[in-house]
């Protein structure tokens, strides 16, 4: 059985494995303890923000471990590709 590979698990895939040859352009947004924030710029010029906390926030919005949101499709965008989260990564059970 195979899994279905979405549009936009080469930018995810790209970002966890730190593919640099992939992406133009990193940017750190915010830096912490607790949390990280980044902007990744790809060659086909998507825009992807990549968050990591390391404890769930208060909000419902804040509970995931790793968040990938596509800020700005391709340029073309021949996949129709929107704006918003393309992948979260929730905390697990036993995460502290």
């Amino acid at each position: 059985m195979s899994k279905k590979i979405s549009d936009t698990d080469i930018y995810v895939n790209s970002i966890i494995e730190d593919i640099q040859t992939r992406f133009v352009h990193e940017e750190t947004l915010k830096y912490s303890d607790t949390e990280i924030e980044r902007e990744y710029e790809f060659e086909d010029g998507a825009l992807v923000r990549y968050e990591w906390r390391s404890g769930p926030g208060k909000d419902p919005d804040e509970k995931y471990n790793h968040r990938f949101t596509l800020s700005s499709p391709p340029k073309p965008n021949p996949k129709k590709l929107k704006k918003g989260v393309i992948r979260t990564i929730e905390f697990g059970k036993n995460a502290r």
